[in-house]
């Protein structure tokens, strides 16, 4: 396996509360070239801020008409991308709200060689991890390793690149933030190589989607259920 360069890559941008700013959106651009926001039904003047500077930036955006969960999202952009380029060799899954840093994504390509699902690993940084996500957080990684096997180290890292087996084998489904877990689970019951990089927890007070009770029970009952 030989790992992917950066034009083998889509980056994939779920936003659903506000619109990626356009400082992520230039870093990322300096890292691939190539760019997906996916709105999962942002208000209104949001989404018409982002159609008016991505075309200037290169970026492609895609609209869905109502809000169905970050899984729905990346479920979307993975099936609009596959029909744009019927080549398509990699994607990068990345949050919008700026809590992934677009300057680690040369260390997830190089990590490719080896992995055919590469993620985050934000507990090298786990004191910047706000208490009641580290917890929740740990408490998954856990709970996926026992039910595995396989050791976790930050199952719940929206920043995760995705290719071979892990993007054209094993379905990613639709559904809120546990369909990262799912997605997870069903590589690693089909010994699809994961691989993990370092990254910070960049917790400076971005509005985020996830309810802590209700979306953390979602994710241990992915975690925990037979499939």
């Amino acid at each position: 396996m030989s790992a992917l360069g950066p034009r083998d890559v889509w980056a994939l941008v779920t936003c659903h509360q506000e619109a990626p700013g356009d400082a992520l959106l230039a870093r990322l651009l300096n890292v691939l070239p190539r760019v997906l926001v996916v709105d999962d039904a942002m208000p209104s003047t949001e989404a018409l801020a982002l159609d008016s500077h991505a075309p200037g930036l290169g970026i492609e955006v895609l609209h869905l008409p109502r809000h169905a969960g970050k899984g729905h999202a990346i479920e979307a952009g993975l099936r609009w991308l596959r029909e744009r380029d019927p080549g398509l060799r990699g994607v990068l899954v990345i949050d919008g709200d700026g809590q992934h840093p677009p300057e680690r994504v040369p260390d997830f390509l190089a990590a490719s060689a080896v992995a055919e699902l590469v993620i985050g690993n934000r507990f090298a940084c786990a004191r910047d991890m706000p208490i009641v996500r580290r917890v929740a957080n740990r408490v998954a990684n856990r709970v996926l390793t026992r039910r595995t096997g396989t050791p976790m180290l930050d199952s719940q890292c929206g920043m995760r690149l995705l290719h071979g087996r892990a993007l054209d084998d094993v379905a990613f489904a639709g559904g809120g933030y546990e369909a990262e877990t799912l997605h997870l689970k069903r590589c690693v019951g089909a010994a699809v190589p994961v691989g993990w990089v370092d990254i910070p927890a960049i917790y400076d007070g971005q509005p985020s989607s996830f309810r802590h009770v209700r979306d953390s029970a979602a994710v241990l009952r992915a975690a925990i259920a037979s499939e």
